[in-house]
């Protein structure tokens, strides 16, 4: 799955370059605030010790930033994250996190560059949710026990830095990459840390 993500990513990474270096720049100043939409799609990679329950699968997720002027502009995200397990160990089930996050972002621009590089950050909640998994009884005479699924939300903040690649007078390519944490809480497990590299279109509406 994730060979066939690579391959998908760096065959838009190579048409959009071929399209930009024949495309004409724009000539239209923009009026701001200007609103965007970005679909995106990538992998996530857990690490420092989410890696040992959780092994790198795929992510999506929608962006909508307000830009107020050339450099400034806010996001609000919403994203899947999936979660399969790495172990064989019956009391990790499959999970997944659902990440609703907003903050600032900061473009760099250039004249005599096209493409253009961006940081941001953002704080928000992280729904982190466990599947029903079975555990199998010692015993013939008893039955297995069921676990069912649970949820637990937490806070947790990204940072990330990326780039917009012009591919047309109204859409971006947009990637991106973004560490984000969880702080540990009361519920299940403690603070946890992946990363997420993903790309998409950046929409002028």
């Amino acid at each position: 799955m994730l060979n066939k993500i690579f391959k998908l990513a760096f065959a838009l990474l190579l048409m959009v370059l071929i399209f930009t270096n024949s495309s004409e720049a724009q000539t239209k100043k923009p009026v701001y605030p200007i609103i965007y939409i970005s679909p995106l799609v990538g992998v996530q990679f857990p690490i420092m010790g989410l890696n040992d329950k959780y092994k790198p699968s795929w992510n999506g997720g929608l962006d909508v930033a307000l830009k107020i002027n050339r450099e400034t502009a806010f996001f609000i995200n919403g994203s899947y994250y999936n979660m399969p397990k790495s172990t064989d160990a019956v009391s990790i089930p499959d999970a997944s996190y659902i990440g609703i996050t907003a903050g600032p972002r900061y473009v760099f621009t250039s004249p005599k560059i096209k493409a253009q590089g961006f940081l941001e950050a953002g704080a928000g909640v992280f729904i982190f949710n466990q599947k029903e998994y079975t555990i199998p009884s010692p015993s013939l005479s008893q039955p297995d026990i069921i676990i069912p699924s649970n949820s637990n939300t937490l806070f947790g903040v990204t940072t990330g830095a990326g780039v917009f690649i012009p591919a047309g007078d109204s859409f971006d390519i947009i990637m991106k990459t973004i560490l984000n944490y969880t702080f540990p809480s009361g519920g299940e497990g403690g603070s946890r840390t992946f990363l997420s590299a993903r790309i998409g279109i950046d929409f002028k509406l």
